[in-house]
């Protein structure tokens, strides 16, 4: 199962806020939105993560994150948008598979790849996708999994670190050392 597991990502480190913000789906409107991707593209589980800083897909199936399959995917759940916009996410994706996939959403929920490193809201974030996913029907048993050793993880990390001390942003990283450049 490790070899079908994706995550097709949009954070702050490559697109900015608003174009994030267009792909956020209320809560109301992913069954009716993501039923038909799942069946069309043969996904087997799927997780959404919605912030104000990230969009995350956790796709569980035997088709790669390949150009043609990202497409279809945003096609497909954004009937709306045009196909430049569609090819402006598709350039624009940040597509990890397999164990790196598992690297990357233990980042997220540590708050390691947060805009505001050490904040504690994600694992809130990551857990509320997680009961929406299952509410939906779209995750099974290795989403589930994931998410309980993800959750366990992130805690360890926030408790035995001293990370969410002192949470910084990236702009504070960036404006002291500004200030050490004089």
């Amino acid at each position: 199962m490790l070899t079908h597991f994706h995550t097709i990502a949009f954070t702050h480190r490559n697109l900015d806020v608003s174009a994030i913000g267009k792909l956020h789906i209320e809560a109301e409107n992913q069954q009716a939105r993501f039923n038909p991707v799942k069946e069309q593209l043969h996904i087997d589980e799927l997780l959404f993560l919605s912030t104000c800083n990230r969009v995350e897909f956790l796709l569980v199936g035997p088709q790669a994150a390949s150009i043609d399959f990202l497409t279809t995917f945003f096609k497909q759940l954004y009937p709306d948008f045009t196909q430049d916009t569609i090819d402006f996410y598709v350039a624009n994706a940040s597509v990890v598979s397999n164990i790196e996939a598992i690297d990357h959403i233990l980042r997220v929920a540590s708050s390691i790849d947060s805009l505001v490193i050490g904040e504690r809201e994600i694992i809130t974030q990551v857990r509320h996708a997680y009961d929406d996913a299952h509410k939906n029907g779209f995750s099974g048993d290795f989403i589930r999994l994931l998410i309980k050793h993800v959750i366990q993880t992130a805690k360890r990390v926030y408790t035995e670190t001293k990370i969410s001390m002192k949470p910084v942003s990236v702009v504070s990283i960036a404006y002291q050392r500004l200030q050490g450049m004089d």
